[in-house]
């Protein structure tokens, strides 16, 4: 069994619960044994094997970059450089390799420290110890200092997700579009939040064209969609397929009878209002329908992710429902609409 050691997550803080619950929901689906630390605004702090930040960081929507960390202190830069010396850097960094120091600042703290100076000096302190060289531009060492809370943290990074990765699968860059097509880091969200795996047959059936499965998808998610409209079904595919994956399964149907057994994993987004997209029901009345449909099809003590516009009242039809809620999250779009995000485990 792999040994627990501190990791740090940094976030996009473009939400204050999520990502953390993002996180978790990673780690707990992988079976991984871990434990939360201390959080600052877009740094979380894990005790966890080493290996848990790369795969929290490569599967996470709202998270940025992962690494190790080798030492906290107090946030003064004598205290900091002091901490620095007293430790072992060669087991982070062998003689000849290139290194970066860059500090960042989250949540507005310790103004009175200047990030640039301290940048040079410990990477002074670093080039005492080994006989390394400086790169700020492609180094093989990235080490990344934060100040954040009441403390300096310190770490050696090891994974930064690559700059546009995200922006281009935004939804105006797909084949098919609709406007409302949920964002690729919420969507991959509440993949991760119901806890999918490359083992887990996925389902979104309410799926539009497609922006929760691409997501599910490209996670290596065994995918099945399902919409009442043909016009839907086939720009999922379309969008799929733009992206280089295919789906398990794409199936015209109403998602309050599912022509499906059994899924391991469910995250929605249901259409709002009583347009078409809805068959002319109201958002509630499509939800009271649905969940006992999605109960029964999910599999026991596995999770469904359920999105609906707040004041719908989706909590209490969830748990008349025979649902466990284990998390409900608030997410502001714009002055007449607040996502409510559930968390359910079948009981």
């Amino acid at each position: 069994m792999e040994q627990k050691t501190g990791i740090f997550l940094v976030t996009s803080g473009e939400h204050p619960t999520l990502p953390l619950s993002e996180a978790k929901a990673i780690l707990d689906a992988y079976k991984v044994d871990y434990r939360v630390g201390e959080t600052h605004y877009k740094l979380v702090e894990l005790e966890a094997p080493a290996s848990a930040a790369d795969l929290v960081a490569k599967r996470a929507g709202y998270v940025e970059e992962a690494g190790i960390e080798i030492f906290h202190s107090l946030p003064e830069p004598a205290e900091i450089k002091k901490t620095m010396r007293s430790l072992d850097l060669t087991r982070y960094i062998s003689p000849q390799e290139s290194f970066s120091i860059r500090v960042a600042r989250y949540g507005g703290i310790s103004k009175e420290v200047s990030r640039v100076k301290l940048e040079a000096e410990l990477g002074g302190v670093m080039l005492s110890q080994i006989a390394a060289r400086v790169d700020l531009e492609n180094p093989i060492r990235r080490f990344r200092g934060m100040l954040a809370g009441p403390y300096f943290h310190f770490g050696l990074q090891t994974f930064k997700r690559p700059r546009g990765s995200v922006g281009r699968r935004r939804p105006r860059k797909r084949p098919a579009f609709h406007p409302s097509t949920m964002v690729p880091k919420l969507a991959r969200c509440l993949v991760n939040l119901a806890c999918a795996t490359e083992e887990t047959v996925f389902l979104d059936p309410f799926c539009g064209v497609g922006g929760i499965l691409l997501e599910a998808s490209l996670l290596g998610c065994p995918v099945l969609g399902v919409d009442a409209l043909r016009r839907m079904v086939r720009g999922a595919r379309r969008n799929l397929v733009h992206f280089g994956t295919l789906p398990f399964g794409m199936i015209l149907a109403d998602a309050r009878r599912i022509p499906i057994t059994k899924v391991g994993a469910i995250a929605t987004d249901p259409p709002y209002g009583t347009g078409a997209s809805t068959l002319k029901a109201t958002t509630k009345e499509i939800l009271r329908d649905f969940l006992p449909e999605a109960r029964e099809i999910l599999e026991t003590n596995h999770r469904a992710v359920v999105v609906s516009p707040l004041g719908t009242g989706v909590s209490a039809l969830a748990e008349d429902s025979g649902f466990k809620v284990l998390e409900d999250h608030r997410v502001y779009v714009h002055r007449s609409l607040t996502r409510e995000i559930l968390v359910l485990s079948k009981r």
